[in-house]
């Protein structure tokens, strides 16, 4: 009987605590407060077009918060005018403005599933790879974010295939392009310092196994070289010398400038100030383009 009682109470006390939660939240699971434009005019009795318009001033003034409550007022009162489509696109780009990654993200999927044709689909994909690719931020933990966690780039690297392979006349083909690189270069050298880490602790096998998936995985990136240095050196110690000579003979055909500027091409990559400039790693044997720091000195007082 105890048992019951108790049951009942608990309850009830979740009931009312569900009914406290939902004060001062519209259906559109927003602020209850009055709707207004940014001249402070009130929207409560406001057409589709005139909040439209009101959220589409806020999204472009930089207040996404505010545009987010517009849109959604369109798409809850006006569900079938031709803004509530609009509106919920643009929702998208709202919570990406405003940081809220993981939101944008939820509706690019439902935009996606529930508009598959619309006309600006290709931009839906855009928003969809650039919030996961900012979702892989440093966070609360800090440091570098590549060292952690790496799948919310992979997933943002085929948010960007999917808009350039299906929508080759995108005009964000090119910056989905330029971002694909620029994850698969922080890829790579994500597998290349589990790599380091094996080699460090003599787990040569496991070394050399990292280092041939950047080669296998992640061709043209920058720390092809590397692994093929980690997997020389991996065979070596486990007295593998016919691979290693392999691993070794392969390096230097292919990255002959990665050999002669090892030293200058880890000093820039690490962000100091060149020394001269490097030839492509892949490219034929050359010495590096010196860089006329007197001539930077100069134009930079000129300034």
């Amino acid at each position: 009987m105890r048992k019951i009682v108790l049951a009942l109470c608990i309850l009830m006390v979740l009931a009312i605590t569900g009914c406290g939660g939902d004060k001062g939240v519209n259906e559109t699971g927003y602020s209850d407060e009055p709707l207004i434009d940014r001249e402070g005019n009130k929207l409560d009795s406001a057409d589709a077009e005139r909040l439209y318009e009101s959220a589409r001033e806020f999204l472009v003034d930089g207040d996404p918060d505010r545009a987010l409550r517009l849109y959604a007022e369109v798409q809850a009162r006006f569900p079938f005018s031709p803004y509530a489509a609009q509106a919920e696109m643009e929702s998208v780009a709202a919570h990406y403005k405003a940081k809220e990654y993981e939101a944008a993200v939820s509706a690019a999927d439902r935009f996606i599933k529930q508009r598959p044709r619309n006309a600006h689909i290709d931009y839906i994909y855009y928003i969809r790879g650039l919030s996961n690719y900012d979702r892989n931020d440093p966070g609360l933990l800090g440091g570098d974010p590549d060292k952690r966690d790496t799948r919310f780039l992979k997933q943002a690297f085929t948010d960007f295939n999917l808009l350039v392979e299906n929508y080759p006349q995108s005009v964000y083909r090119k910056d989905a392009q330029l971002h694909m690189v620029e994850i698969r270069n922080r890829l790579a050298e994500f597998e290349i310092n589990v790599a380091e880490y094996y080699l460090r602790r003599r787990a040569y096998v496991a070394a050399s196994r990292r280092a041939d998936s950047v080669i296998q995985r992640y061709q043209g990136s920058d720390s092809v070289p590397r692994a093929l240095e980690i997997m020389e050196e991996s065979y070596a110690k486990l007295g593998l010398s016919d691979l290693a000579e392999d691993a070794r003979a392969i390096l230097q055909a292919s990255y002959p400038n990665y050999v002669l500027h090892r030293d200058e091409f880890y000093r820039q990559r690490a962000g100091e100030t060149p020394r001269y400039a490097l030839p492509a790693m892949d490219s034929p044997a050359s010495e590096g383009e010196v860089i006329d720091s007197d001539a930077d000195s100069d134009a930079t007082q000129a300034q």
